[in-house]
C-alpha cells in the first residue's frame, strides 16, 4: 500500500512540475553517487573525482526516481581532449568540449538521444529538450566550470543546478544516501582500485 501511494505521489509531482506555475513541491530530494571513486577521494585515498553519476530520488527509500545524470568538470573535459579523444574520429564530441572550454558559459549540458526503437522507451520522464523527431534525452550529462573536483558540498551545488534545470523546483536540502564508513572505502580502494594504479 506504501508503494501504491508513493506511486500516486510520483504521478502528481510530475502533473505538478508540467502544469503549475507557482506551485511550490519539493524542500529535499536524496541522492546516490555511482562510483567509489569519489569515495576514495573524500576520504583523501587519492585524488578527489572529477567526473561522476548521481541518482536523484523523491524518497529516502529510493522507490521513486527523479532523474540519472552524468557530472563532469573542467579539468575531467580538459583531460579528455588531451589524452583520450581522437580529435579526426569524434570530431564532434570533440569540437563541443572544445567549443565549452573556450566559452564564458559555466555550465553545458550534452544530450544522447534515442537511437531505436529499444530506447525511445528509456526516454527521461522529467522536462528535457527534444530532438528533431520530438524524442527526449536517454542521457544527460552536465559539464561545469564552477568546480574542479568533486566533494560532497560540490556535489550538493551541482545536484541543486540539476533539479532547478530539469526538475524545475527549488530545493534547500540535498541528502547523500548509501555514504560507506572510511573502513569500507579503504577495502574497496585497496582490493579495486590501488593494485590497478600507478
Amino acid at each position: 500500500m506504501i508503494y501504491e501511494d508513493l506511486l500516486i505521489i510520483f504521478e502528481l509531482f510530475k502533473y505538478l512540475s508540467i502544469n503549475r506555475k507557482e506551485v511550490f513541491f519539493l524542500d529535499i530530494v536524496y541522492i546516490d553517487i555511482r562510483n567509489w571513486n569519489f569515495w576514495y577521494g573524500e576520504y583523501g585515498l587519492c585524488n578527489k573525482s572529477c567526473n561522476d553519476e548521481v541518482t536523484i530520488y523523491l524518497d529516502k527509500e529510493q522507490n521513486i526516481e527523479l532523474g540519472y545524470f552524468g557530472i563532469t568538470t573542467k579539468p575531467s573535459l580538459e583531460y579528455l581532449l588531451k589524452n583520450e579523444i581522437d580529435k579526426v574520429e569524434d570530431k564532434e564530441f570533440y569540437n563541443e568540449i572544445e567549443s565549452f572550454l573556450k566559452s564564458k558559459d559555466d555550465i553545458h549540458y550534452t544530450y544522447i538521444y534515442p537511437r531505436d526503437d529499444e530506447d525511445i522507451l528509456r526516454q527521461v520522464e522529467h522536462f528535457a529538450p527534444t530532438n528533431e523527431k520530438e524524442h527526449k534525452p536517454t542521457y544527460i550529462e552536465m559539464w561545469t566550470k564552477l568546480s574542479d573536483y568533486w566533494d560532497i558540498n560540490e556535489i550538493k551545488k551541482c545536484v541543486k543546478v540539476l533539479v532547478k534545470e530539469f526538475l524545475h523546483e527549488d530545493v534547500s536540502n540535498v541528502e547523500i544516501l548509501g555514504i560507506p564508513t572510511f573502513e569500507e572505502t579503504k577495502k574497496s580502494y585497496e582490493e579495486d582500485y590501488a593494485l590497478y594504479v600507478k
